[in-house]
């Protein structure tokens, strides 16, 4: 900074600056490089790539393409399933990012809520689904499972719910998974893909980024599926799109089965992280501080007491700490803090304290 201050950064999500990132994936990297001569281009991408990942997610190899990131998918997808002027469903609170891409190919959005009830966590608001489904040009329902930063699934019964409206609007249901392996609050493994719902169109995205920590290997997928009847057309422009970019490097998609068997390993010390960070907050930030549930991401909101204006400037200005205020994702308070769970454990914990020290004038503790 200009003052020659140094910051304390509470929201990094980079996890190649807290030491998750495995250096053996550059060798698996580099070995796919020396072996991938050949320049033989499928708009889906190269099919052992693809079978790859049939075989880990399930399906067939046909029903995924690949792309650079997920963020790129969204952009095909908004192109694939939506003319300028039409809208998409998004959900709120939610990471500020489908807005701007929507935008960005001329469409916009219908925000439906998701309601928070401790310390049972979040559920969808189905009136407001339905209630955008039902909007003229609505052209797809996106959820995020899980939700970035509300760390919440989609359960069950909410995207029993999600089918049913979605089959009676003729809509395709699009969910973002990346951050599905990784269970911070739940006691058992991650929920099950949204992929396959029965009598509708989804389209599920995935990839590396998140998978493996390693936001800068960019490559990512789009999963297909649905009645055969409303898939082939899809599919068939899907292509025509995927051909016109062809984006996917031959190296990293050549190395895809090599680093996807590094995955597991990723995820488990990856999750060890987030759920010891996790923990920690519950001894640093005691009543009348309130942990929300996470049950999966790499985010823990933080309450404040429902009186407590945002203090994230003077956090910022007097004690040198950088932190995301609620309403930043959209929350409908000012008294709600999102923390980043990837530091390593004794920086993230020395973090909270200070954070704490902090707040005790301002929330009187």
């Amino acid at each position: 900074m200009e003052r020659g201050v140094a910051l304390t950064d509470l929201t990094d999500s980079n996890p190649t600056r807290h030491g998750l990132f495995d250096p053996a994936l550059l060798e698996i990297l580099a070995r796919a490089t020396r072996d991938a001569v050949r320049y033989d281009p499928d708009p889906r991408g190269p099919l052992p790539a693809r079978e790859t990942l049939s075989a880990r997610y399930g399906g067939s190899p046909d029903e995924y393409w690949l792309t650079t990131s997920t963020s790129q998918a969204y952009a095909w997808l908004f192109t694939l399933l939506a003319d300028p002027g039409d809208e998409v469903a998004i959900p709120a609170p939610g990471y500020p990012l489908i807005e701007p891409l929507a935008g960005l190919t001329g469409l916009g959005v219908a925000r439906y809520r998701l309601h928070y009830l401790h310390p049972y966590g979040w559920s969808i608001d189905r009136d407001d689904v339905a209630a955008a489904a039902a909007r003229a040009r609505m052209r797809a329902i996106i959820v995020v499972h899980p939700g970035n930063p509300t760390g919440s699934y989609v359960s069950a019964d909410d995207h029993a719910a999600l089918i049913d409206t979605c089959a009676r609007g003729g809509i395709p249901l699009v969910s973002d998974e990346v951050f599905r392996p990784f269970t911070v609050d739940l006691p058992s493994g991650s929920p099950p893909s949204l992929a396959g719902a029965p009598g509708i169109v989804t389209i599920t995205l995935d990839g590396l980024s998140k998978t493996l920590c390693a936001p800068g290997l960019k490559l990512a997928w789009i999963h297909l599926t649905g009645p055969h009847s409303a898939t082939a057309p899809l599919a068939a422009a899907l292509d025509e799109i995927a051909d016109a970019f062809l984006p996917v490097a031959a190296p990293t998609a050549a190395a895809l089965p090599a680093l996807l068997e590094a995955a597991d390993g990723i995820i488990a010390r990856t999750r060890e992280r987030l759920i010891a960070n996790r923990s920690a907050l519950e001894t640093i930030f005691p009543s009348p501080l309130r942990i929300r549930r996470c049950d999966g991401g790499w985010t823990a909101l933080l309450d404040l007491p429902a009186t407590t204006p945002d203090p994230t400037i003077t956090l910022l200005e007097e004690h040198h700490l950088s932190i995301h205020p609620g309403w930043f994702y959209d929350l409908p308070t000012t008294n709600t803090l999102a923390l980043s769970l990837l530091p390593e454990e004794d920086t993230f914990r020395e973090s909270c304290e200070r954070l704490r020290t902090a707040l005790t004038p301002i929330i009187h503790l």
